[in-house]
């Protein structure tokens, strides 16, 4: 990363809807995980 490069208010918009889509892509698989193990 350059001292030149600066992040811009779009920049951080898609970095924060990235880690909340993995965020919530894992959360929602282990839960989803975890719902089948007791139910079966």
């Amino acid at each position: 990363m350059s001292e030149e490069h600066k992040m811009t208010k779009k920049d951080k918009l898609v970095l924060g809807i990235t880690l909340a889509a993995i965020f919530v892509g894992v959360f929602g698989l282990g839960f989803v995980g975890v719902l089948f193990n007791l139910s079966s």
